[in-house]
This record gives C-alpha cells, sequence and structure tokens, in this order.
C-alpha cells in the first residue's frame, strides 16, 4: 500500500478538471469534401448537435498524466519497497547472562533479528567491546530513531546514571524493555577520626541506593588528619535558587566521615577572593581572574555537568534545579571533585529512570521523523524522470496535430 508524506497536495487533483474542460470547449476542424454541386445539400442548424464529444483523446491522457506526476511529486509518493530493512534486537551485553532474556534473544535471532549491543554505533557480537561504562541511552534512542531499521527490540537496565542530556521522543518503531535490578549490598568502608571509627555500608536496588552510617569509639584507634575544604559560593539574585541547591549538596558531603567542608556564601559584586578557597562562582557578573579553584556556571549542551577546562578551572554546564540533583548526581560530581570516598561506592548506584520520566511528551504532531515510512522506498527520480518523457511526448503529439 503506497504512503503520502504531505498529502494536502493531493488538492492539486482538482486541477485535471483544466485538461478536461479545454478539450471538451475545443472544436476539431471539419473535413474538407469537395462537392460539384450545391443542389443537394440542406441546411443544418446547431440544434440538430445531439451532443458535446472528447477529441484527441491521446492528448487529454497525456496532459492528464502530467498533472498527476506534478501531485505525486508533491505529496511525496512512497511505494512499499522490494527489499525489506533489518530488524535489530539491542541489548546490553550482560542480558546475554540472564537466563529468561537470553532465551527471548535467541528466539528473536530465529525470526531474523540481528543482535548488536546498547553502545556508540550499535557494535556486532564479533566487535570490540565499547571502554564507556555506561552508554547515554537518550543518545543511543535517538540514533536507534534514524537508523534504517524497520524494527527494533531493546533490553536495557535503566539505570539513572545512563539517561544524559536531553529528553528525545520515543521512536515508535523501537519498543523498549527494562531488565530486572537484582538488590546489592556492598562492603562497608571504614574512615577513622581519632577515637572514632565510621563505617559506611551501601545498599541498592532500583529504586533507591541508601547509605548506612555506623559510629564506634575505640580506644586503641589511631588518629587520622581530617580534611577540610573551605569553599566560597558567590552568587547574584537571579542565581539564588542555584547557589541554594549547591549548599545543600556541599552539606550532604559534609557529612562524609574524615571530610568537612566550610561554607561561605557571599554575594558575587562585593566578592573578595581568598586564595585557600575553592570558588563556585553563579552569577551573570563576568567571572574574575583568580589563582584559586574556579567552578563558574555557563549553560552549554554537554552530556557532563562538570567540565575541566584546566588545571584550576570548571565548568557547571547547566542550572543547578532538583532535576539536576537527582538525574545528573549532582552530589556524587562534587564528592568526585572533591575526591570523596563517595564515588566508589556511586559507581553500583543501581535506581533506574521511571518510564514516565524517561521520554519526551511531545505530541505527536510535533514529530519530524515518521517510523511508518521505514519499509517505502522513494520513487521521486523515477517521477522526475516520467514527467520528462511525458512532456516531451506530449508536445511531439501536439505538433504533429497542430494542438
Amino acid at each position: 500500500m503506497m504512503q503520502l508524506t504531505n498529502p494536502i497536495w493531493l488538492w492539486g487533483l482538482l486541477g485535471l478538471a483544466v485538461p478536461l474542460a479545454i478539450h471538451l470547449l475545443s472544436r476539431k476542424e471539419g473535413k474538407v469534401i469537395k462537392v460539384g454541386s450545391l443542389r443537394h445539400l440542406t441546411d443544418s442548424t446547431t440544434r440538430q448537435f445531439k451532443s458535446v464529444k472528447l477529441n484527441e483523446l491521446l492528448l487529454l491522457a497525456l496532459r492528464s498524466l502530467l498533472l498527476l506526476t506534478v501531485v505525486a511529486l508533491l505529496a511525496g509518493l512512497l511505494l512499499p519497497s522490494s527489499a525489506s530493512l533489518p530488524k535489530w534486537v539491542v541489548v546490553d551485553r550482560e542480558a546475554e547472562q540472564h537466563e529468561e532474556i537470553s532465551r527471548i534473544i535467541d528466539s528473536l535471532t530465529n525470526k531474523d533479528y540481528e543482535l548488536r549491543y546498547l553502545e556508540q554505533g550499535f557494535p556486532l557480537p564479533k566487535d570490540t567491546a565499547s571502554e564507556e561504562k555506561m552508554p547515554n541511552q537518550w543518545f543511543l534512542a535517538e540514533q536507534l530513531g534514524e537508523a534504517e531499521i524497520s524494527e527494533a527490540v531493546v533490553f536495557t537496565k535503566a539505570y539513572m546514571s545512563g539517561f544524559k542530556g536531553k529528553r528525545p521522543s520515543k521512536p515508535e518503531h523501537v519498543a523498549w524493555f527494562d531488565m530486572p535490578v537484582e538488590p546489592e549490598k556492598l562492603p562497608a568502608i571504614s574512615v577513622i577520626e581519632g577515637d572514632t571509627v565510621w563505617e559506611v555500608s551501601e545498599q541498592a536496588d532500583d529504586k533507591f541506593t541508601t547509605f548506612t552510617t555506623i559510629k564506634t569509639r575505640v580506644k586503641s584507634a589511631v588518629s587520622t588528619e581530617i580534611q577540610v575544604k573551605k569553599v566560597v559560593v558567590a552568587s547574584d539574585d537571579e542565581h539564588a535558587y542555584d547557589a541554594k541547591v549547591l549548599e545543600t549538596a556541599l552539606l550532604v558531603l559534609n557529612d562524609l566521615p574524615g571530610f568537612r567542608i566550610d561554607i561561605q556564601s557571599v554575594s558575587a559584586a562585593s566578592f573578595s577572593a581568598d586564595e585557600e578557597a575553592v570558588v563556585f562562582w553563579l552569577a551573570s557578573i563576568p567571572v574574575p581572574n583568580l589563582d584559586n579553584e574556579l567552578i563558574f556556571l555557563e549553560e552549554t549542551t554537554s552530556d557532563d555537568l562538570l567540565v575541566q577546562l584546566s588545571q584550576k578551572q570548571w565548568q557547571l554546564t547547566r542550572r543547578l534545579n532538583k532535576r539536576v540533583v537527582l538525574e545528573d548526581k549532582l552530589i556524587v560530581e562534587l564528592s568526585k571533585f572533591f575526591d570523596a570516598d563517595l564515588p566508589a561506592m556511586a559507581e553500583s548506584d543501581h535506581r533506574t529512570m521511571p518510564e514516565d520520566w524517561r521520554w519526551s511528551k511531545v505530541v505527536p504532531e510535533e514529530v519530524d521523523v515518521d517510523s511508518n515510512t521505514a519499509n517505502y522506498a522513494d520513487i521521486n527520480q523515477w517521477l522526475v524522470a516520467l514527467l520528462v518523457l511525458t512532456l516531451v511526448i506530449e508536445r511531439l503529439v501536439a505538433w504533429r496535430r497542430g494542438q
């Protein structure tokens, strides 16, 4: 069955009435017959003309075909493709280790689905594994939507850390299935402060990643030096909420054993540098020239929340809000910056992205890509050739018949 990408141009078919009207209103010249005498001829009136008849049917057909070809070009006529597009089953590499998912994969590959991995470039099993620990699933979803395939079935552990950047619309010809996430409890980390031992343990599942801290006093414990970091948060009125979010995240880090942050909030307009402090610049005022470690806010489209520009300068690529805290893991990124122990434990964060949060809410009319045309072939080049050929034939026939 054919498809049209711009069906509104079908109104152009009303133009078929034009050549039809021209041919109905035209009069074919009478045949000249020589007679010897007018005595045997009788008069004829227009009332004896019984009906309007079409003449030059070949020209009418050629001109109608010209109009039909133009309308087909404008309407974007697509015909079913004789060569069917491939179908993919796209999985995390560890999906094949899951017994139930592995059986489904085998069933799909027996039905001519190609096995691909959910990584950059969608490599085949024979290809080298990607070094990226957690691929950006939103980026890969966009790539699947643009791939020349008729259908894709995706099996993945939808870890929240795997969704970065702008939410895309869900490709209509791609089905996503979440793999089960098993709860996991990690070994505890012990930190000694004077005669106190802090034991931090973590438990992760698909809904929460929780940390439990146990404080124990041990007289024989060896004292360790507590790391103290001075932090200055400079902001203006426009970025007051960003500063509040940042300070709250820093207070969370302040609860880590063996780690302390001295937080000072100042106005960017009256800022004066402390050479030992780490400066967070959240203001529209130009960033001052400092020798301090500096993190300044400048929005970009980077997938990374914190981008290191030099030895002492980092760029914060997004305004700070609740979404950035949850989805972009602001606290973990800050702990990496301060070399705290949290990143090693956060690598086992098993929280998953809820289905309602995963895809853009763009209505179908606003989506540019029509996946329903995936199995159809573009025949514009053939329509153009038909248009030129028909036009040449029509002109030759019209010239021969004096039309």
